[in-house]
């Protein structure tokens, strides 16, 4: 009797601990459920919002390297609409809140609202920082509120040079209401939130109101001198919103209004400001009892069915030892396939380490191999004494090593970045020199390319590296357009007029797809659904243009894809 009640209460304990064990470890596992819920989120927030500001700052830095605005802001004329619309164009293409240009002494002398009742026109912001660090040579991305507007937004601005000096400044403003309006890009759902908070510890975005333009940290005397003089924020003063934090196993709790959160931060790239996700877990206590109850009734089973079972079947330490034998066979072939999964990987990484090494082997190996039968060769002519075919063969060397300098080189020459310098250049030279660049890609797209033969006296004015610069987007291009394609060839053909020259690249592609022609030269577009921003043609046509040439395209009638430039062969009168 007493070894039965023994029993009874060894095995209520046994309950007891099955379930305190069950209890934290769902607990546990709910908080990591809802841990990762928040790294997943702010890993898509800040995919989101950093793409998002990737765009956007990349249309003042656009905008700067235009002429007609260098022009426009060098001379500074009291009305010039034609710069406004084009403002305006670019505001509403991006989806931008506005965009305006400001002289050298912080007024707007171009905004995109120019049409508007609150336009920016003759507004002074050169107190605001991202004017005065844009004039000092930065690339500013800014928040603040809104003289006028009174709304939230990223300033993002640029400096406009003309001969290396600052003349004045681009400035394109987003609202971050965008990006809290976008639940569904956002991803968020109900159980969380979010908060962008800067660097001053302000919340600049969030879901949630209450929170936006305050703070979950209290800031003293010092910081909220600094917050005024800045006038970020105008007049009004973050508030402290009431909140714990702490940690628990590495994991950050963050406690608001009687609510359990975890949290999860990652800095943007493109701003500096940190986002944070917020989800909540008030409920997680709870939410273990249904888990308990089940818990409780299997093991009750789990017990009454053992103990039957160690009572009537003499075999069950056989029965476990089976089972043991089993789980060790189990254990040996998941480690052995877990060796053989390894060395799969460990062959992967060499093949693709081998890959990568092959092209610059295949490119600067055939002069090196040639060089050395060459030495070889002199090695004996030297013995014999014949001075005259071993003049030759050192010749022959010198030019190998030249070529092999020649591959490293253009490469080197073409990465530098120069002035615009039109002068004129052979034609022929500035192609096979874009070929020389581009023959990586040729040779990784099975591209046959049919070498021009084009004369000598052929010349064009323009800037030798920029327009070395076009050949290789376009060569590329039509490289990368081929893919796919069964006949993969690249050739060029060229006409020339009194005073004009046609130069023509073909390729034997797909083509261009009919409803694209109409953006195909436009910022922004691209046919490319997961590489690049779309600005190569449109920088590509700007380039061309500056060269007062012309870049088109259109599809062959035998298929694939004809670009086109036309550039002038002698150098015209700016008074023309």
């Amino acid at each position: 009797m007493f070894s039965f009640s023994k029993k009874i209460i060894t095995v209520c304990v046994l309950l007891v601990l099955i379930l305190v064990v069950t209890f934290w470890l769902g607990r546990s596992h709910d908080v990591e459920q809802a841990t990762y819920q928040a790294e997943r989120q702010v890993t898509q927030l800040n995919n989101y919002i950093d793409t998002e500001l990737a765009r956007f700052s990349a249309i003042p830095q656009l905008l700067t390297y235009n002429s007609l605005m260098i022009d426009f802001v060098d001379a500074q004329p009291q009305h010039y609409n034609a710069i406004n619309n084009y403002l305006a164009d670019i505001q509403q293409a991006s989806g931008a809140s506005d965009i305006f240009v400001l002289n050298t002494q912080g007024e707007v002398i171009a905004s995109s609202n120019w049409q508007a009742d609150y336009t920016f026109l003759g507004s002074n912001f050169a107190f605001r920082p991202y004017f005065k660090r844009a004039f000092a040579g930065e690339k500013v991305a800014y928040f603040a509120l809104g003289m006028r507007s009174k709304e939230r937004g990223i300033y993002f601005s640029q400096a406009v040079y003309r001969d290396n000096k600052a003349i004045g400044v681009v400035v394109l403003k987003v609202n971050v209401s965008k990006f809290e309006d976008d639940r569904e890009l956002l991803n968020t759902s109900k159980g969380s939130h979010f908060f962008l908070q800067l660097a001053d510890e302000v919340i600049a975005m969030s879901d949630m109101q209450t929170w936006r333009l305050n703070s979950f940290t209290e800031l003293d005397i010092t910081m909220r001198r600094d917050i005024k003089s800045r006038r970020a924020y105008l007049d009004h003063q973050p508030l402290y919103i009431k909140q714990f934090q702490f940690s628990n196993e590495g994991i950050k709790h963050l406690k608001i209004d009687k609510k359990l959160y975890v949290m999860s931060q990652r800095p943007l790239r493109y701003f500096n400001a940190t986002m944070n996700v917020l989800v909540d877990i008030t409920k997680v206590n709870s939410a273990q009892l249904p888990r308990l109850f089940w818990v409780f009734i299997i093991c009750s089973l789990v017990i009454i069915i053992s103990y039957i079972l160690l009572t009537r079947f003499a075999g069950y330490k056989k029965l476990v030892y089976s089972r043991h034998s089993l789980e060790l066979e189990v254990l040996e072939r998941t480690q052995a396939l877990e060796k053989v999964q390894t060395a799969l990987v460990q062959s992967a990484k060499l093949a693709t380490i081998g890959q990568l090494s092959a092209g610059i082997n295949h490119e600067i190996n055939q002069p090196l191999s040639a060089i050395n039968t060459y030495l070889a060769s002199a090695k004996r002519l030297l013995a014999k004494g014949n001075t005259s075919a071993l003049g030759e063969s050192l010749v022959v060397i010198e030019g190998l090593v030249d070529r092999v300098h020649q591959i490293v080189g253009q490469l080197k020459h073409f990465s530098k970045p120069s002035k615009m310098q039109l002068r004129p250049y052979p034609l022929a030279g500035l192609v096979n020199n874009a070929l020389m660049i581009s023959s990586a890609q040729l040779k990784q797209d099975n591209v046959q390319v049919e070498p021009p033969q084009f004369d000598e006296t052929v010349v064009v004015w323009v800037d030798s590296l920029k327009f070395e610069q076009v050949l290789v987007n376009l060569i590329t291009n039509a490289s990368q357009a081929m893919n796919g394609a069964i006949i993969r060839n690249l050739s060029f053909q060229l006409e020339c007029f009194e005073e004009r020259v046609k130069l023509s690249i073909l390729d034997t592609g797909s083509g261009i797809e009919q409803h694209a022609f109409g953006n195909l030269f436009e910022p922004f577009y691209s046919t490319k659904s997961s590489k690049g921003l779309g600005l190569g043609l449109s920088i590509s046509k700007q380039i061309i243009d500056s060269f007062n040439g012309c870049l088109s395209a259109h599809n062959r009638v035998e298929g694939g894809a004809e670009f086109i430039i036309s550039l002038s062969n002698r150098q015209e009168n700016k008074d023309d």
